[in-house]
């Protein structure tokens, strides 16, 4: 009997598509892969569509003979702010978790970033603190484990004990504001330096760009090696990827 060959359109989000065609690429399945917008892909699956329905870097698919069969991350608990479950994955790619490292998110909300980190690498191991109960108690419910009620300027995390952080800073449109992100962002980002290990990656995801970019510039410990812009629902945020210098650097 022939195999079935599906036509496929995948949703995914402006800043996202050319992640997406990277994991289509590696599919066995999938092939005649063309991006068609900022925010969609194209692609013919032969046979079972397993893999690309493991693929958590779109929304939804549509396709002769398909139905939008997602919501694809499934019941969650959300809360206004909660971050973008796509965008989630970009910034879990971007900071290249490895299997056995401590992942942490500083303002986990109701956990999306953690989920995640712990699709993409189960053999992490995921920490998440925030300061609003309500949203640690959301993030527990969407099966969220190692939580901490905590301010992300005093994490109660021992020195140079975390590999990676992947955080949705607070930018003042749904949450938080500038006036308070203006002292925020600098004690963040020497909280940061404090816990992560030598060899250790940051993502931070903000729109306020030259609010982050001066606390970087000014503490010197850690440096943008990446920006990705994204664009979804009206925001327009950029990712940071930040590392440690080189000693060359700091000269």
């Amino acid at each position: 009997m022939p195999c079935c060959t599906n036509h496929l359109v995948l949703r995914t989000i402006d800043g996202a598509a050319d992640l997406l065609i990277e994991e289509l690429r590696a599919m066995a399945s999938v092939r005649s892969i063309r991006q068609l917008s900022a925010e969609t892909v194209a692609c013919a699956v032969d046979g079972p569509l397993d893999e690309l329905v493991a693929c958590a870097l779109y929304f939804t698919v549509s396709g002769a003979g398909v139905a939008p069969w997602m919501r694809r991350f499934g019941p969650l608990e959300r809360l206004p702010w909660s971050t973008n479950p796509v965008v989630a994955e970009v910034l879990v790619r971007l900071a290249k978790v490895r299997p056995g490292q401590r992942v942490l998110d500083p303002f986990c909300g109701t956990g999306t970033i953690l989920l995640a980190v712990r699709r993409r690498t189960p053999d992490a191991h995921v920490i998440g603190t925030d300061h609003d109960p309500h949203a640690l108690k959301l993030a527990t419910t969407n099966g969220c484990r190692q939580l901490a009620q905590t301010m992300a300027e005093a994490l109660p995390l021992a020195d140079a004990s975390v590999d990676r952080v992947v955080t949705n800073l607070p930018f003042g449109k749904q949450v938080g504001s500038h006036a308070l992100n203006r002292t925020l962002y600098p004690a963040v980002v020497s909280e940061l330096d404090r816990v992560l290990t030598p060899a250790g990656r940051a993502v931070l995801l903000t729109e306020e760009k030259r609010l982050l970019n001066t606390a970087i510039q000014r503490h010197r410990a850690l440096k943008v090696v990446r920006q990705r812009l994204l664009r979804y629902n009206g925001a327009t945020p950029t990712a940071y990827v930040l590392t440690r210098p080189r000693r060359a650097d700091l000269r």
